[in-house]
């Protein structure tokens, strides 16, 4: 098994390869979803305090879909994806999943990610299945639910997952902008 330093740096490389396949939009994911039924792109910012409040959840979340094959990936995109800044975010919260830097803001143009936590549930076939939230624990910034009571992240991968038709497919995303 690789350390998670040497997946990190796997898929950094993946990262700027893929950048720099001809313009084709499908293949800057292709070395994500393969050899997964899916994969869940999440954006963070290290200085984003939804970002930083949702990481248990995500770990939980990551570890729950794990033996499904689900991969998830957290996605620092533009100032975010400063090596140190972004370091210390996966060290402090224990990031349980692949972190990639995404400093030309590749996959955040791609996926059209304007805001962190925000995600994107896409299938071996490059399809988005589900995009925005995690859940509702965040109506709004600064402010968070005692008890959340709408699941979409996971309810669109339990739907996905046993060939049901995913009922949310979009929320919009509450939380920080992705700063270039």
């Amino acid at each position: 098994m690789l350390f998670r330093e040497q997946k990190v740096a796997i898929l950094i490389v993946a990262v700027l390869f893929c950048a720099a396949c001809h313009g084709k939009k499908d293949t800057v994911i292709t070395e994500f979803v393969t050899n997964h039924r899916a994969a869940i792109f999440v954006f963070l910012a290290p200085d984003c305090p939804l970002s930083q409040g949702y990481m248990p959840a995500l770990n939980r979340l990551r570890k729950q879909f794990e033996a499904k094959t689900v991969e998830f990936y957290g996605v620092f995109s533009g100032r975010g994806s400063e090596k140190g800044a972004m370091d210390d975010f996966v060290k402090t919260y224990d990031i349980q999943f692949p972190a990639l830097p995404d400093p030309k803001l590749t996959l955040a143009t791609f996926f059209g990610a304007a805001k962190t936590p925000e995600v994107f549930a896409v299938d071996s076939n490059q399809h988005i299945f589900y995009k925005g939230e995690i859940d509702n624990w965040a109506p709004e910034l600064g402010q968070h639910r005692q008890v959340i009571t709408e699941h979409y992240l996971q309810d669109a991968l339990n739907s996905f997952l046993e060939h049901r038709r995913v009922q949310v497919q979009q929320t919009d995303a509450v939380g920080c902008f992705i700063e270039q």
